[in-house]
């Protein structure tokens, strides 16, 4: 993650040495004591025989997430389940950059920056139900604890897949399937032997720009790739080791030098932040096959190397533009899901992923189906349910409240007629400023009719309720 900040560029990054330390973040200072670390739970454990089960309680004001058994809104050891519900492990880690001792040109990818001041609750968790048994979730909740506001955010995923034998590698990207992923060159891998599979990183959920009127979730903004150091490759292609501003470029879509990559399949080639969009099985589109140009210096011509060389391959998934700014006590969220597939073939190991990738993205929205952001985690002095806006709107609107204290919360949306047409929180919540969106994923606009329809917020004994107007 990149960042400026009063007109200086920092960053948090975590590739070979990482700059995150297990701990929190107070207006940008670090603290931390022996109870932050990575905490490990499987659905088989207790609390007598798991020190982090038995210690689960420590990390939940931090975000790390628990079964409410008894749904009175508060995590009570001998009674609620530590974990996400029907996860076979979770794993939680409150982690911060603010040290800035931590921060050096060592890191590995750029790094070496003053502080961003930020505090990463990182939950991952894997079921061991048929179809997700290759599947890893993770989420990146983060939240900017300095006192300074980020501005021209950068965030990425910066992977590398080393499938098996790491110097035989191709990558793609489907920009429809929010997908990055590696796989095999030939249909034969040292490790894997013949008909290798493919891996992937699936976005779930992007974070959300809220400088803008809607608001909107940047999705995945560029994919590209870096080279290894170590096999030549042009000057601005390479890792930016220790360099950090050609990292907070390459986090943005561009190579080192502000060069941009070329798609070899349009005449002349064109500019793009998303190398290789097509389907490797077919081979349409553009794909590593077709080749690439080592363009760097700001040229946008070169010549097309066809196909690539399969090699030690890097990619880089972005998310994040130059108007996303991030204020202090706000809080981002970024979701992912890693995952590997193998078919009868290299190319088809492919198309296996992408099958997945459908049936995970699915699995994930009728299982998290409504977004709720917490924007801040500043106290706020009184309940509040916001005015949706825009109102009138048409297709959708931002439903924004706030909690001054931890409780269990419900906010439901019902007709005219007082009929429930969807409810858009039922959890417990911790304190703070929260927004969601109406309708979400699970309802269309096109099933709701033009029309008046309500809100209702309940968060303990405190009862709110709002009129919004959908006009089509």
């Amino acid at each position: 993650m990149g960042a400026f900040v009063n007109g200086q560029l920092r960053e948090a990054m975590a590739s070979y040495n990482g700059e995150y330390l297990p701990g929190y973040c107070v207006n940008g200072n670090y603290i931390t004591n022996d109870y932050f670390k990575i905490y490990k739970v499987n659905k088989s454990d207790n609390s007598q025989t798991n020190w982090d089960w038995a210690n689960w309680g420590q990390m939940v004001p931090y975000g790390a997430p628990f079964i409410d058994v008894n749904n009175n809104g508060i995590y009570e050891p001998a009674i609620d389940t530590p974990g996400v519900k029907n996860a076979k492990e979770t794993i939680f880690y409150c982690m911060t950059d603010a040290y800035q001792n931590s921060h050096t040109n060592g890191e590995g990818f750029g790094g070496g920056t003053l502080p961003l001041g930020a505090e990463l609750h990182m939950t991952a968790w894997a079921y061991d139900a048929p179809g997700l048994q290759d599947v890893q979730f993770i989420n990146f909740e983060i939240i900017n604890k300095s006192a300074s506001t980020w501005n021209a955010v950068k965030t990425g995923i910066v992977c590398d897949p080393d499938l098996g034998d790491a110097n035989d590698d191709y990558i793609g990207c489907d920009t429809n399937l929010l997908l990055g992923y590696g796989y095999n060159g030939d249909n034969y891998d040292a490790v894997y032997g013949t008909s290798p599979p493919a891996v992937g990183i699936l976005l779930l959920t992007s974070p959300l720009n809220r400088n803008i009127t809607p608001n909107v979730r940047l999705g995945m903004t560029s994919f590209t790739d870096m080279k290894n150091q170590g096999t030549a490759p042009p000057p601005c292609e390479g890792d930016p080791l220790g360099q950090s501003y050609p990292a907070y470029l390459m986090l943005s879509g561009f190579k080192k030098d502000s060069t941009s990559y070329l798609d070899v399949t349009q005449n002349p080639p064109k500019k793009t932040k998303f190398e290789f969009t097509g389907d490797p099985e077919t081979n349409t589109g553009w794909t590593e096959v077709k080749g690439y140009i080592g363009n760097c210096g700001l040229d946008s011509t070169g010549s097309v190397h066809a196909p690539s060389p399969p090699g030690d391959r890097r990619f880089i998934l972005g998310s994040g533009v130059n108007n996303f700014n991030i204020l202090p006590g706000e809080s981002q969220k970024f979701v992912i899901a890693q995952l590997i597939a193998r078919d009868s073939g290299n190319l088809k190991s492919v198309t296996k992923l992408k099958q997945l990738s459908i049936f995970v993205r699915n699995f994930y929205e009728q299982n998290f189906p409504i977004i709720v952001n917490q924007i801040s985690t500043n106290i706020p002095l009184s309940f509040e349910l916001k005015q949706n806006y825009p109102n009138p709107f048409n297709p959708s609107t931002i439903i924004r409240y706030q909690i001054k204290d931890s409780r269990f919360v419900t906010l439901k949306v019902y007709d005219i007629l007082g009929r429930e047409i969807e409810t858009l929180v039922n959890e417990f919540q911790k304190a703070g400023t929260y927004e969601t969106q109406f309708p979400n994923k699970r309802l269309s606009n096109n099933q709701l009719a033009s029309g008046v329809y309500f809100y209702k917020l309940v968060a303990g004994d405190f009862v709110a309720v709002k009129k919004m107007v959908l006009m089509k």
